[in-house]
């Protein structure tokens, strides 16, 4: 090989090197609420909008914008009064690849004394890939407050990427006989989070819908997970499919295939087969969930 050729070889390999080096750099810095952790996770705030509740006088005035790096929300009142109320609504979204939880919400107020903030609680959700969900906010002004002064505060939301593997049927029994009392010891899913996965697969799923109090929820669930072995397949199916929709729920089925299906659409297939009653499938698919919900064998 000629000596210009492995200069120009040499030359190609180190911008190689460097495009990436800025790629990844990139990656490291642009948008959203970076999470830690190994696959993509990304929130952001994507839209805000404000209001507030003078009807006739229009005297003070409640602003809003997202920070360049969609991380936070700045939200700033003027010429405010006591009594007087700002509202601020807004959209988060999650522009990555893999399921993300929403932790806290923090408002960081510097004027406790002049102004009251409160937010909807948004606190145990898991949102997917494209989902959005919505926040809404509250400022109240106080007594103490100064006239024709400025206040601010600002909304931030945290957030966490729990990657993990698919847990069997029989762990989630355990969650819900420890959260019912029924059996003693220490459980890994808190009940207000499982709660809060069967209030967000009730609406997405066709087949189950949980209602009433949290211990009602939780029996409802439970009786579904436990079918005996005499039970139809038709009831194996439904235990083995709420086991992949909590999985799921629980973002642990990301990455994971079982014969090059993934979990939301094995969950369509056996939805499907039980709201069309095609029993002759109902074996196939409840092992299809057995076989995704013992991948992490745990």
């Amino acid at each position: 090989m000629k000596i210009m050729d492995k200069r120009l070889l040499v030359i190609l390999a180190l911008f190689v090197i460097a495009l990436n080096a800025v790629s990844l750099s990139y990656a490291y810095s642009s948008g959203g609420i970076r999470v830690d952790c190994y696959n993509p996770c990304d929130i952001a705030f994507v839209s805000v909008s404000t209001s507030d509740n003078e009807n006739v006088k229009d005297v003070a005035n409640t602003y809003a914008t997202i920070s360049c790096d969609k991380n936070s929300i700045q939200v700033t009142i003027t010429n405010g009064y006591p009594y007087y109320e700002g509202y601020v609504r807004y959209t988060i979204k999650n522009k990555g690849s893999k399921p993300v939880h929403i932790d806290s919400i923090t408002l960081i107020n510097p004027n406790p004394d002049a102004i009251n903030v409160t937010s909807k609680n948004l606190v145990c959700n898991w949102l997917q890939p494209c989902q959005t969900l919505q926040g809404n906010t509250t400022v109240r002004i106080l007594q103490p407050a100064k006239e024709n002064h400025m206040y601010t505060f600002q909304i931030k939301i945290g957030t966490s990427c729990q990657m993990g593997y698919p847990r069997t049927i029989g762990f989630w029994k355990h969650q819900f006989n420890v959260a019912l009392g029924i059996i003693r010891g220490s459980a890994q899913v808190p009940p207000s989070t499982l709660e809060a996965y069967l209030n967000q697969i009730s609406p997405m799923s066709e087949v189950f819908e949980f209602t009433g109090t949290r211990n009602q929820k939780f029996q409802q669930a439970l009786t579904i997970l436990q079918p005996s072995s005499s039970s139809s397949m038709q009831l194996k199916l439904r235990s083995q499919l709420l086991a992949l929709w909590l999985n799921y729920m629980a973002g642990w089925t990301g990455g994971y295939k079982v014969n090059g299906m993934t979990a939301e659409q094995i969950i369509e297939g056996s939805e499907n087969a039980l709201l069309n009653n095609r029993t002759w499938e109902y074996e196939y698919w409840k092992n299809m969930c057995d076989r995704f919900n013992n991948l992490g064998g745990g």
